[in-house]
């Protein structure tokens, strides 16, 4: 393979990758946006929304797409059972309390999907894994292909939301300021329950569609957790667009770095990358002066 076909190669990988980091931080950006919350739970709702796909995939018989459109909602159950017994009660106790909670929360999720799930690591088989198509000198599978236009379209139906409809001009305005919120009518208890639900189906999707890619394990839970603080500290606290911008950077920077250096050692120079960026911009690329 020639050089510019290894750099597309890196290119087609990264994207695709990018695509779903997308979907974690920016759930995670809600959370924070929304509820002045570093969750921590909110890797764990993706590991369990790659367990659920798995679930309703192969022990139900669904099938992967209908696995997929089953778990959004069901995670965003979760995301709201989360919040009524875990965060809401916690309401005016301090900013440490309810990060302490959603690290019990997430000890918790692990422990129970060892517990549903156990021995080995589970692999959601799909056909469009067997399936691998060629241009230009670059190689992916049908999975691939699939999980970015997935992402891609789960992430425009987002930002339609949250443009177009009275909810999401809710939650924009509540991220913004939320006592001006409540002067002009909006029930920022709502919200809050709101975003956090959604926060949990978008990590939750995102789960699922990486689940064909990569092996589903209780463990994936912090993983994720990191890729999303990666993503949102690369983008700027606060920032969906640069949640985004972030999400590609760092699949692109992971596959470009995994494909022409040392795979192992990615997550180190992840790590070195943020600590550059964070010294040269504090804020990320989009942030703002703070988070409110």
């Amino acid at each position: 393979m020639s050089s510019s076909s290894l750099v597309l190669q890196q290119i087609v990988n990264g994207v695709s990758l990018g695509s779903v980091y997308v979907l974690l931080a920016v759930g995670f950006t809600l959370s924070l946006g929304v509820l002045k919350l570093l969750n921590i739970a909110h890797g764990h709702f993706y590991m369990l929304g790659a367990y659920l796909v798995f679930s309703f995939a192969h022990l139900a018989g669904l099938g992967y797409w209908p696995a997929v459109l089953l778990t959004i909602p069901s995670m965003f159950l979760v995301g709201v059972i989360v919040h009524l017994v875990g965060i809401k009660p916690l309401d005016g106790k301090g900013y440490l309390a309810p990060i302490l909670s959603t690290l019990a929360i997430a000890f918790l999720m692990e422990s129970i999907a060892l517990l549903i799930w156990p021995g080995t690591v589970r692999l959601i088989d799909t056909p469009y894994n067997d399936v691998t198509y060629s241009l230009a000198g670059v190689s992916f599978t049908e999975q691939r292909l699939l999980t970015f236009v997935a992402a891609l379209a789960l992430t425009a139906g987002l930002f339609f939301f949250l443009q177009r409809t009275k909810i999401g001009k809710a939650l924009r305005a509540t991220t913004q300021n939320e006592d001006s919120a409540e002067l002009v009518g909006v029930n920022t208890g709502v919200i809050r329950l709101f975003a956090l639900g959604l926060s949990a189906a978008l990590a939750g999707a995102a789960g699922g569609l990486i689940g064909p890619l990569f092996a589903v394990s209780p463990g994936i839970g912090l993983i994720a957790l990191f890729k999303a603080l990666v993503v949102v500290l690369l983008g700027g606290l606060g920032s969906i667009l640069g949640a985004v911008l972030g999400g590609f950077l760092l699949g692109l920077f992971e596959a470009f770095f995994g494909g022409f250096v040392n795979a192992a050692w990615t997550p180190v120079a992840t790590f070195v990358l943020i600590i550059i960026i964070l010294v040269v911009r504090p804020r990320g690329l989009f942030g703002r002066e703070e988070l409110e």
